[in-house]
């Protein structure tokens, strides 16, 4: 309906609060903090507040609008926010406690993403991490893929990339993961997405080596694997196949 529920603040007690970061872990401390009776300011370094439900999240799984709306709620509340301001560059703890703060709530999030432990992967133009790729989506910023995509992961992160790359107008999209599909712990339903838009999924398989041309990529070859015993997650362990190099078509 659009209408938002009363939500009760407790009287101003005169304490004020910094969180450091914009995303779900920073705006629900600040929430909670507010109807405490806490003066709060949320830092955060990007132009909108939302971190990764923001920026790394694509738009065709949660709309913007939804978001922007969910969040306003929150500020509404009273709480102040401070966006394009990073942490050690554009303030600091001494800042903070110099303006009266009496105390910071770190809520910086978990930006880096996962190594595939490849020779010149961060090297060869044409391979990045997916919380690069998904973050610049998010900014609006041109976002060019080429005619075929390769993700690696079965994660939903691994699902959100495969997919926002069909959206940017990938021909052939691969999704290379090294167990079965049973082992992955991306959504169910994510999985029955990427298999209905056309990717194509190509599993028991785990990177090998980055192929590339005056440091360019221009393909990815890759091992096939087996499945061995359970390893520490429950799921079975993926054993290399000797002699099994295959490059991608």
């Amino acid at each position: 309906s659009g209408k938002r529920l009363p939500i009760s603040v407790a009287p101003d007690n005169g304490r004020k609060i910094a969180i450091i970061g914009g995303g779900p872990g920073g705006l629900t401390c600040a929430y909670y903090l507010k109807r405490l009776g806490y003066s709060v300011t949320v830092f955060e370094m990007q132009p909108k507040l939302g971190g990764m439900l923001y920026y790394g999240i694509p738009e065709y799984r949660l709309p913007k609008k939804i978001l922007d709306w969910e969040i306003q709620g929150i500020l509404d509340l009273g709480i102040n926010a401070r966006v394009n301001m990073k942490f050690g560059v554009d303030f600091d703890l001494e800042s903070l406690i110099a303006a009266g703060y009496e105390a910071v709530f770190m809520a910086i999030g978990a930006w880096k993403y996962s190594s595939a432990r490849l020779d010149k992967e961060e090297e060869v133009a044409g391979v990045e991490g997916a919380t690069v790729f998904l973050e610049r989506q998010g900014l609006g910023v041109p976002n060019p893929v080429g005619n075929k995509v390769g993700v690696i992961g079965g994660g939903n992160t691994a699902m959100d990339c495969v997919r926002t790359s069909l959206r940017l107008g990938a021909e052939k999209v691969y999704l290379i993961y090294r167990r079965s599909e049973k082992e992955m712990p991306a959504n169910p339903e994510e999985i029955e997405a990427a298999h209905d838009e056309g990717i194509e999924f190509v599993l028991l398989s785990a990177p090998h080596r980055i192929v590339e041309e005056d440091g360019n990529l221009t393909n990815l070859e890759y091992l096939k694997m087996e499945l061995g015993e359970p390893d520490e997650s429950g799921r079975r362990r993926p054993v290399p196949v000797e002699g099994s190099e295959t490059l991608l078509r």
